[in-house]
């Protein structure tokens, strides 16, 4: 049966917690089998109610199931626990009064006086709970009491309770930002009620699976679609919760730049076109300082232009533009042209501007054979600024052997640093004169850090040992280098040579050659 005891219409949160109390207690002459959701009478409300739909609010008691040890009832029953409804946490302090004994049948307690609005899905916990009582009904403490008043060899402490409620089957959900085309959904079952353990059933749509039966799944989705659990308790109870799942989907967009062409009135723009729906906000960054949260741009000066779009789940997609110049050229290129001198050793180049605009310098590079090995070879300071003709030359005094092609191109720079290229001119290399020599000394006369000997002779086969030596009135030696086509440097050698006449001879191929050098 039912006992319905009351006489106080509040939580009495406000008297002295006996929990805080020295000492512990070490009675044992209670046990509760069960704790549920009841109506007044402490009816469970599964009786009527074995599931519910989630958000639905309704009074409910909480009512106790209990068994006593001893044949006799106590005095001034009063219940203190942490009650937690649904996460929120109140102190309870609840006064029975005379409490029956239950040592053959057990007996109910229902809180009468304390009235529960309880929502569907809510988890209904009782923590730390204290049962404490006197076994003398001569003293009133209903009202007012102090740590003496209730001994500690008649009070009990508990361990957590879950109140039972009816099943309520529920779920949350989160997700990734879209990477692919999915966006991967994680599924966390809040269920509650009813009798554990539970068996899950998921379904779900445009879903790269439609199924499953893990508590917590997660899911790759292709867009926006539907999720459903059914849960079936131990008891064989079944409910069902679907939700619609929105996820985040992948930003479309096209963007059309237009080029900055006006020096005076920058008149570059961006214009987008977003194909996908939904609201967005939008972070533009671009040259010196440029923001912009607008979608589309103008009055734009060249340069790169970086977008952030973010959509309304929080979730990022970055694009680049770049806007580029086409207004007036800092330079306008005149001819080039390339010759050889007498005896075919030195290239020379010859180009012109017929207006320069803070121009800095020019970087000659050279390609034997093809044009896929350009290579800096010099650099020839430029004029700067200028609205006549200016003339330039640059010797090449590295000219490959007899009858190869030789490439030239001249890269400008500005004093921004940015550059541009002038055309590609290529020249065979002419037959030297009978009797020209197959090597060069460069320079000569010598008295700078690096001496140079260049084979400018008819194709010989590479990969060998050239022999050297170095003839003067006061000093002969020999040196002998491999050679592969490459110049070889004879800076370690003419260290400490005397001034004057100095006779080179080379032994290479079966032939030997003397060059005469100047050292000054």
């Amino acid at each position: 049966m039912g006992l319905a005891l009351g006489g106080f219409a509040q939580n009495q949160d406000d008297l002295l917690d006996l929990r805080d109390c020295e000492g512990s207690c070490t009675s044992n002459n209670y046990t509760i089998e069960s704790v549920y959701l009841s109506d007044l009478d402490g009816s469970p409300i599964t009786s009527s109610l074995l599931t519910c739909t989630p958000g639905i609010e309704q009074t409910t008691y909480i009512s106790f199931v209990y068994q006593t040890s001893s044949s006799s009832g106590v005095s001034n029953g009063r219940l203190l626990a942490d009650l937690s409804v649904g996460g929120n946490t109140m102190f309870l302090n609840y006064y029975f009064g005379i409490i029956p004994p239950a040592k053959t049948t057990a007996d109910t307690l229902t809180l009468t006086a304390f009235p529960l609005n309880w929502v569907c899905g809510e988890e209904v916990v009782l923590s730390n709970s204290l049962m404490a009582w006197t076994t003398s009904g001569s003293g009133d403490f209903s009202e007012e009491y102090v740590c003496n008043d209730y001994p500690k060899g008649q009070c009990q402490l508990t361990s957590d309770i879950v109140v039972d409620a009816p099943l309520a089957v529920q779920f949350e959900y989160s997700y990734d930002c879209p990477a692919d085309g999915t966006s991967t959904v994680y599924f966390t079952s809040t269920t509650n009620g009813g009798r554990e353990n539970y068996q899950y059933d998921w379904s779900f749509t445009n879903a790269t699976v439609s199924s499953s039966t893990l508590a917590n799944p997660n899911v790759e989705y292709n867009g926006s679609g539907t999720a459903e659990l059914t849960v079936t308790d131990a008891n064989g109870t079944e409910n069902t919760f679907n939700l619609s799942v929105q996820v985040p989907e992948e930003i479309d967009l096209t963007g059309t730049t237009t080029d900055h062409t006006d020096d005076e009135n920058p008149n570059g723009a961006i214009s987008l076109d977003i194909h996908s729906t939904g609201d967005y906000t939008l972070a533009w960054t671009g040259p010196d300082g440029f923001t912009s949260d607008q979608q589309n741009l103008t009055e734009l000066v060249a340069g790169d232009y970086f977008l952030t779009v973010t959509d309304s789940f929080g979730c990022s997609s970055e694009w680049t533009f770049e806007v580029l110049y086409f207004g007036a050229l800092p330079i306008t290129w005149g001819k080039m042209k390339v010759s050889f001198n007498h005896d075919q050793s030195t290239a020379i180049l010859n180009w012109s501007t017929y207006k320069e605009t803070a121009s800095s310098h020019f970087v000659i590079q050279k390609s034997i054979g093809s044009i896929n090995n350009f290579e800096a070879i010099g650099e020839v300071k430029s004029v700067g600024n200028s609205q006549v003709t200016s003339h330039y030359t640059f010797k090449d005094k590295f000219v490959p052997e007899n009858g190869q092609r030789v490439y030239y191109r001249i890269r400008q720079f500005n004093l921004d640093g940015s550059s541009e290229y002038g055309e590609t001119i290529s020249a065979m290399v002419p037959e030297r004169p009978q009797n020209a020599p197959d090597w060069k000394i460069y320079p000569n006369p010598f008295k700078e850090k690096a001496l140079w000997l260049h084979y400018v002779g008819p194709v010989i086969p590479e990969f060998q040992t050239v022999k050297i030596r170095f003839i003067s009135p006061a000093v002969t030696f020999s040196r002998e280098k491999e050679w592969n086509k490459n110049i070889i440097d004879l800076n370690e050698e003419m260290k400490n040579l005397p001034k004057g006449l100095l006779i080179l001879e080379i032994h290479y191929e079966k032939k030997v050659q003397r060059l005469k050098l100047i050292v000054r």
